[in-house]
């Protein structure tokens, strides 16, 4: 890439992440006009589509005639910074050495300027391309991936699809899902001088908390060949009133990571299989799970599939180096689309490890070359019948 286009697009990913788009409460109206702007100007037909009342998914679309569709997914939103000690400002992309620093940068505004700038190219340079390329840029995936959703529930089609999350610009077959539930344990107070007097709730979740670390070793015992085993951790727990007082209440928060093949409903008979063991452990033992805080599914796609395929060259021909396919261990909007029919591939700039924390950097590297893999994914696809369906 010359030195004005990485000039470019570093001014594009600074302009996006000066944007804040926070979740909760999921505005992000702003990196939406900017996205419609820029999609405009390079030729591409933009629609919005609501998802709720000031909350819009932008669908920019290059048709190049009869042909596959590629979809590009990526999010518009990021997690609040707010209480977090970062050293430089959240909302300015800050070069650090070969980084750049800012909210976003990683996940996943990094990817979604990468794959605008894909698309400008590819609009520039359209000879000999057939089919469709399709940006959804999308609201609250950080709610639960509630704007891909909503696409998918609209009726979304492509013969396949690329999401743009942190994987180091490795190419992604599968992803793990989220069960995460809220746990209140019921005890009795009493004077902390007498605690037989009372039942401690905090000794009851503690319980809980060293059940699942049994139950990981449990689930260690049947690995995704990319993802690993499944895990449960205890993320939350708090519980107690007084310095003095044996709790009578403790909450804990337990999230279970599933791999493609387990569902929620498996994960609700494990739970209650663990409270049951205690409950008999631990006679009188008080419990219930009032709430749901996030399900996702975990989903794969046939590590031989073609857009599979396709990225694998993509990335050999950029990096310069033979590529294989990994897993993804958090959950993303993949399961929607593989949900809704639709081949998916992750891939994107920036680290997991990055996301969601203080610092958060993408090398600038890493975004240059982004750009390239998605043009060259997308030329491969609108140049070749076998990525259909």
């Amino acid at each position: 890439m010359s030195a004005d286009r990485q000039d470019e697009l570093l001014q594009r990913l600074a302009e996006c992440i000066a944007l804040p788009s926070i979740t909760p409460p999921g505005d992000a109206a702003d990196v939406a006009r900017w996205v419609e702007s820029w999609a405009t100007d390079f030729g591409a037909a933009v629609t919005r589509q609501e998802v709720w009342p000031g909350a819009d998914n932008v669908i920019a679309t290059l048709d190049f005639g009869d042909g596959p569709t590629l979809l590009l997914n990526s999010h518009m939103d990021v997690v609040d910074p707010s209480t977090q000690t970062w050293q430089t400002p959240p909302f300015v992309a800050t070069p650090v050495g070969d980084r750049i620093h800012g909210r976003g940068t990683a996940d996943a505004k990094g990817s979604l300027v990468a794959m605008l700038a894909a698309m400008e190219r590819v609009a520039a340079a359209r000879d000999g391309l057939r089919g469709r390329v399709v940006l959804t840029a999308v609201v609250a995936e950080e709610a639960g991936g509630l704007g891909t959703l909503h696409l998918a529930q609209q009726g979304i089609e492509a013969d396949a699809a690329i999401v743009g999350e942190p994987t180091g610009l490795e190419i992604a077959y599968a992803h793990k899902g989220t069960y995460m539930r809220e746990l209140v344990f019921h005890g009795a107070a009493a004077h902390s001088a007498s605690p037989w007097l009372g039942r401690n709730a905090v000794a009851d979740a503690a319980a809980f908390v060293l059940a699942s670390e049994q139950e990981n070793r449990r689930l260690a015992q049947a690995p995704h060949p990319a993802l690993g085993p499944g895990t449960m951790t205890v993320t939350k727990l708090a519980g107690g009133k007084l310095q003095n007082t044996v709790p009578a209440e403790a909450v804990l928060l337990v999230d279970r990571r599933l791999i493609p093949g387990e569902t929620h409903a498996q994960c609700d008979r494990e739970l209650e299989a663990m409270l049951n063991t205690l409950r008999a452990e631990r006679p009188g033992l008080a419990v219930d799970a009032p709430r749901v805080v996030v399900n996702t599914v975990p989903s794969q796609t046939d590590p031989q599939h073609p857009i599979v395929a396709a990225g694998l060259r993509a990335v050999g021909r950029v990096r310069g180096a033979e590529a294989a396919p990994v897993g993804f261990n958090a959950g993303c909007d993949m399961s929607k689309l593989v949900g809704a029919g639709i081949p998916t591939i992750i891939c994107g700039p920036g680290s997991l490890a990055q996301a969601h924390g203080p610092d958060e950097f993408v090398p600038a590297r890493e975004l240059v070359d982004a750009a390239d893999i998605y043009e060259s994914i997308i030329t491969d696809v609108l140049t070749h019948e076998g990525s259909r369906r």
